[in-house]
């Protein structure tokens, strides 16, 4: 029997979001990872949240007795000393330590959520996920990064200028439901981001190709591709992605410099646009 992979999962009319990313994990760093055994775990925190929450309650507060579950209870909990840490990352290492950042803790509370009736959904803020549960005619923000506190606009507005720096106006698209490929793309870019500081170009590679599957129609993913290459003095597949990329983008912004900085290294192997 074929194994499944990450890009089977992609390939669903509706895409299982703990499952793809318990396979993302898989693909990059644990090639023995049980994808099953993991979500059967999840399936009995589901099982155990449900124990504890009566369906007759408001959402509201079956969403508190959930948040009370998960990181009092059994201890999930954001990863505040080590930020990071690439196993925050990973849903696999999330569920077995019970440290996480936002968006990996965000995952595991909407799928227990989700098993136990409640109406919950990624938001994908600047600089830090949250969730949004929907309670009748209002929707609550919660942080699970912060033990799953109640968030209004001015704590929305706080958390996206700790994380980002941002300090403009706030946008209502960014309150709406993240799609399960704009959650996936999310940690994939963490981890990018924390490969590239490492100077592992060869995981930030496979990385930004797993990008590439969720993401297939964004040039950014060719560009960056190609620099990985590029620091790997891979020069020819450097050469392939970037002139791909400026022949998707002529009019890029970052196009001269990235020419400026490392075209006469590439030119012996093909003319950029």
């Amino acid at each position: 029997m074929t194994k499944w992979l990450f890009r089977d999962e992609l390939q669903l009319m509706e895409i299982n979001l703990p499952r793809a990313a318990l396979q993302l994990a898989r693909t990059l760093e644990y090639p023995d990872l049980n994808v099953a055994a993991y979500m059967a775990s999840l399936h009995e925190i589901g099982q155990d949240a449900a124990d504890r929450i009566d369906p007759g309650l408001s959402v509201s507060r079956q969403a508190e007795i959930l948040s009370n579950f998960l990181f009092e209870e059994i201890g999930f909990r954001g990863d505040k000393n080590n930020y990071n840490d690439l196993r925050n990352s990973y849903l696999n290492e999330v569920i077995d330590r019970r440290l996480g950042i936002p968006i990996t803790l965000s995952v595991i509370f909407i799928d227990i959520a989700e098993r136990v009736g409640i109406p919950a959904y990624g938001i994908n803020l600047p600089g830090h996920f949250i969730v949004g549960v929907r309670d009748e005619d209002r929707v609550l923000w919660l942080d699970p990064f912060h033990g799953g506190r109640l968030l209004d606009l001015r704590d929305c507005a706080e958390l996206i200028r700790l994380s980002s720096g941002y300090e403009g106006p706030i946008e209502a698209g960014w309150f709406q439901p993240a799609p399960a490929r704009i959650i996936l793309a999310r940690m994939l870019g963490n981890l990018r981001a924390n490969y590239v500081s490492a100077n592992n170009w060869s995981q930030a590679a496979e990385v930004i190709q797993l990008l590439r599957q969720v993401q297939p129609s964004e040039p950014d993913h060719l560009r960056d591709l190609g620099l990985v290459y590029y620091h790997q003095r891979r020069l020819p597949l450097a050469a392939h992605y970037l002139n791909t990329y400026f022949q998707a983008r002529p009019d890029a912004s970052d196009a001269q410099v990235i020419r400026d900085g490392i075209q006469n290294t590439l030119d012996q192997w093909v003319p950029m646009n």
